[in-house]
This record gives structure tokens, C-alpha cells and sequence, in this order.
């Protein structure tokens, strides 16, 4: 039973019936900083180890949320914050379970598991996202996420704002009611492809802005995928490209205006070359005639 005890990661903790320790596992004097020689020799309670007295002698822990589960002698659990040796704090989750024999409370079992590394990791992570909505709210395209089925789950302000439709309609709906009718079966085609095989997702549509017209985006989206290859989620982008859309028309509207131009004048030229030579023929003739007479 100790052999197994010490080989768990939880810190362990026993009391008898005056919540004086008993036992701890190497976890728990980890989590403390002392052993449980010392606690004994100390005679430190278990709320001595969750906050330290303060000068005057006072137990800081009497409300903690460990104390107040102790005093209630049934099974418990919470969270409370144990204080290492070096003045470290360590969120924790604990689970109180008392100890009977017949009738009566011989002691406690605690089990605690320290959440510092968790709560370290939740901190990043929300860091992490408050960081990406910042850059996905200011950079000047619509960004988007999707599921790997390809439905939405979010939709930046930018979009809603051009649009001028809600944040849920776009979330059930995509982009369909603010796609045009003609640019509809490529787009759905695309995007069919990319969810069945996973590749990059990249066509030209036109949507549909607040005040009724029709502006040209880029649609381009790339699979996240996890450490095995699945598909965790989908990160796109919506790019207004109209008036580099309308230029282009302009630029190949004109190269094709100057190539008609070029095809009309050679046309003119072979014409009058054609008609010079029929002149010249002619005078010939009409000399050669002259001077035969």
C-alpha cells in the first residue's frame, strides 16, 4: 500500500483525528517543501500547510476552503492554494475523504493534485487567443475559422460589419446568402474538394455588402491539423480584391481593345499593299502597251 502511495502523482496526506499529519507521500513533501519528519517533529497541522502561521501565531488557513471541508468530516472536495517552504504558491484541487472506524473520525485522507502547471498552461493559452482575436480583428481581411466538417465557428467583426448581417446568421448560414447566385457552384465545388482531400482551399466569388452591391473577395483557407495528420480546424480569409478585380478586367479589356486595333490595321495595311501592287501592275501594262505602238 505505501509502495503504491508513493508511486502516484497526487500528493497524499493522512491525519488522525486532531488533523495532525500522519503520513505524506514524496508528492506531497514536494508540494510543501518539507518532510514529513519535520512536519511531525513541528507538530504542524495539515492548515499549517496549506498557509503558514503569521507572526503573531495565527493560522492564516482557519477559512480556507481545505479547513472548512476538514471541520465537516465527510467526503469533500475543493480547490485552495498550498504554500511550499519557499513561499511558492500552488493552486491545487483536493479531495477530502474522512477516516472511520465504527462510529468515529480517526483521521482524514486528502488527496491533492497541484493544478500549477495546468493553470500555467491556461494562462498561455488564453494569452494566445486574446492574441490572435487582436491580430484577427485588426488586420484589414475577414478571418475565419471552421470545423474540420467545414461549418463556421468564427467569423471576425470585419465580416459582419461589410456585410451588415449578425455574427449567428453567418456562424449557421456561411456564406451562401451573401454569395452571388452565378459564383455559387465553383465556390461549393472548392470547398467540397478541400474537406474531402484536405488540401488548401483558394477561389474568387462575389459577396454581397451592406449596401446591396457586390464587391469580389479571395477565399483562401489551410487545414490545422494535429501531431497524427487529423484535421483540427480550418483557418480562412476573406480578401476584398475588387478593385484589383476591376483592374485586371480594365488591363485585359484594353489589351484586347489594342489587339483588335493591331489585328484591324494589319488588316488596312495588307489591304493597301495589296492595292498599291494592282497599281502597279496596271501602269506596267499601260506602258508596255505605249511602247509597242
Amino acid at each position: 500500500m505505501r509502495t503504491l502511495a508513493e508511486s502516484v502523482e497526487l500528493a497524499l496526506f493522512m491525519t488522525d483525528a486532531r488533523l495532525r499529519c500522519t503520513y505524506m507521500n514524496a508528492a506531497a513533501e514536494a508540494l510543501t517543501g518539507r518532510t514529513l519528519a519535520e512536519v511531525i517533529a513541528r507538530g504542524l497541522s495539515l492548515s499549517d500547510l496549506v498557509r503558514p502561521p503569521s507572526p503573531e501565531g495565527r493560522s492564516s488557513s482557519e477559512d480556507s476552503a481545505l479547513a472548512r471541508a476538514l471541520v465537516k468530516q465527510t467526503r469533500e472536495r475543493g480547490e485552495d492554494v498550498f504554500v511550499h517552504k519557499d513561499g511558492q504558491l500552488h493552486p491545487v484541487a483536493f479531495t477530502v475523504s474522512p477516516l472511520r472506524e465504527a462510529d468515529a473520525v480517526v483521521g482524514t485522507l486528502i488527496e491533492v493534485r497541484d493544478l500549477t502547471v495546468e493553470r500555467r498552461a491556461a494562462e498561455a493559452l488564453r494569452t494566445s487567443e486574446a492574441r490572435y482575436r487582436f491580430l484577427a480583428e485588426t488586420i484589414p481581411v475577414q478571418v475565419w475559422t471552421a470545423k474540420p466538417d467545414g461549418l463556421l465557428d468564427y467569423v471576425s467583426s470585419r465580416a459582419v460589419i461589410e456585410f451588415g448581417v449578425p455574427l449567428d446568421t453567418l456562424l449557421s448560414e456561411g456564406w451562401l446568402n451573401v454569395l452571388h447566385p452565378e459564383d455559387r457552384p465553383l465556390a461549393i465545388e472548392r470547398w467540397t474538394t478541400a474537406l474531402r482531400t484536405g488540401e488548401g482551399y483558394e477561389v474568387e466569388f462575389r459577396l454581397k455588402l451592406a449596401n446591396g452591391q457586390y464587391a469580389w473577395y479571395l477565399a483562401r483557407a489551410v487545414p490545422e491539423r494535429d501531431a497524427n495528420g487529423h484535421i483540427l480546424q480550418w483557418l480562412g480569409t476573406n480578401t476584398n480584391i475588387h478593385e484589383q478585380r476591376e483592374a485586371r478586367e480594365r488591363t485585359e479589356a484594353l489589351l484586347l481593345e489594342v489587339g483588335k486595333q493591331a489585328r484591324e490595321t494589319e488588316a488596312t495595311l495588307v489591304r493597301l499593299r495589296a492595292e498599291k501592287l494592282a497599281a502597279e501592275q496596271r501602269a506596267a501594262e499601260l506602258e508596255a502597251k505605249s511602247a509597242s505602238r
